[in-house]
């Protein structure tokens, strides 16, 4: 097999909640180089990027999942995540009100325009598949399309 066009890849452990209810534990693949900001790609970026699926390995399986199926997807090892935070963007403590019920608490970290700082500018300008949320229990990303309601916690 021919390896000259092979991408080295690194693996994030990660843990899927599916709109099913089922849950999912493995591997996400990351490269060493993102497309779209300085540093390594990371699993926000897998899930936010226009492709409708990517591969989950499980104890040497391989799946291919629908990222719309997914509800939520908490970061096992997180560790690089929050380097990923643009600089001065605003931390916003918020409640996450899923439709199902579920409340998920944590930090929204807002990147906007001074002159439109507000977490309802945030959440109306939101274009990403996943919202990532940073709490003290870890990081979870969620299905933008599953909020029902944001609270600001301040």
């Amino acid at each position: 097999m021919n390896t000259d066009f092979r991408i080295e890849k690194d693996k994030r452990i990660v843990s899927l909640l599916m709109l099913g209810g089922e849950q999912l534990s493995g591997e996400m693949f990351v490269q060493r180089y993102s497309r779209y900001h300085v540093g390594s790609e990371e699993v926000p970026d897998v899930l936010n990027s226009p492709e409708p699926f990517f591969p989950l390995v499980r104890a040497g399986d391989t799946l291919m999942v629908a990222k719309h199926q997914v509800r939520e997807i908490e970061l096992v090892d997180d560790s690089g995540v929050e380097a990923g935070v643009a600089p001065g963007a605003r931390a916003e403590a918020v409640e996450v009100t899923l439709r199902d019920g579920t409340v998920r608490s944590g930090r929204l970290y807002l990147e906007m325009p001074t002159d439109r700082p507000r977490l309802l500018d945030y959440l109306n300008r939101y274009a990403q598949r996943f919202v990532t949320l940073y709490s003290a229990g870890g990081i979870r990303l969620i299905n933008r399309e599953l909020i029902e309601r944001v609270r600001p916690m301040d």
